[in-house]
């Protein structure tokens, strides 16, 4: 056994017997940890309110050799954004984030980078940034940081340079595509100049400056298409988060 300690954020929690819980965290040092808290739903003295979805925490565990679950010793919350998410769409933002980073982060596959983009996307994201400029913020630095984000100067498809005048069509979960390419694409979408001026800021910007940058985020646009789909053809998974977010977006 081996105990072990590291800043993290709470991406999971799911039930386990009569009394446990297995929480997922992401960890800056150690990346994804999947742990056994014990007793966590009988008594909630032990780990009170670190237990809320994104809380930051500092997590004390064990662990097991040959175990795909350790044991969580101790989760002392370190920074909560509860209050904020009693907003029911920044909540599914919230879950979004959460889903895509759990899915996304591998064990003993430190990710430093991607830890302090979580912090800035929540912070700015509770400071009144659009939640949809916040996950399409998110969604476009974790391709970038994993390397997969599309070439927005080149055709997926014939690799074509692209002048700067030319169309920019999305394959969904294909990257780009030219004119000539993206007539065999079922779906193709334009991306206006609004989403590439989105791409622009995103490239350059912290998060809580894209709140201008809102329009261009919604769900069922280009950009949506290109960003999401290509983190899903990544993650090789649908993330189920994004459902809620939209159906709030389109309750009246």
């Amino acid at each position: 056994m081996r105990r072990r300690q590291d800043e993290a954020y709470v991406v999971g929690t799911q039930e386990m017997g009569e009394a446990d819980l297995i929480v997922t965290l992401v960890a800056e040092s150690a990346g994804l940890v999947r742990g056994v808290a014990p007793s966590a739903r009988r008594s909630r003295k032990r780990f009170g309110g670190a237990l809320e979805p994104l809380t930051r925490v500092r997590a004390s565990w064990v662990e097991r050799e040959g175990r795909d679950l350790h044991r969580i010793e101790s989760l002392e919350p370190e920074r909560s954004y509860a209050t904020m998410q009693s907003e029911p769409i920044r909540q599914a933002a919230c879950a979004v984030l959460a889903e895509v980073a759990g899915t996304t982060s591998r064990e003993e596959q430190p990710d430093p980078t991607v830890f302090r983009l979580m912090g800035a996307v929540l912070d700015a994201l509770e400071g009144g940034l659009d939640p949809f400029a916040a996950v399409r913020y998110f969604e476009f630095w974790e391709l970038k940081l994993h390397g997969v984000l599309p070439d927005l100067a080149e055709c997926g498809g014939c690799g074509k340079e692209l002048a700067a005048t030319d169309p920019r069509l999305v394959a969904p979960g294909d990257g780009l595509r030219c004119a000539p390419c993206a007539r065999s694409v079922a779906g193709a979408k334009r991306l206006a100049s609004a989403d590439l001026a989105f791409l622009r800021a995103a490239a350059g910007s912290p998060p809580a400056a894209m709140q201008a940058h809102a329009a261009a985020s919604r769900p069922g646009g280009a950009l949506e298409a290109l960003l999401r789909g290509t983190l899903e053809a990544f993650a090789e998974k649908r993330f189920r988060a994004y459902r809620h977010l939209a159906a709030l977006e389109e309750a009246p």
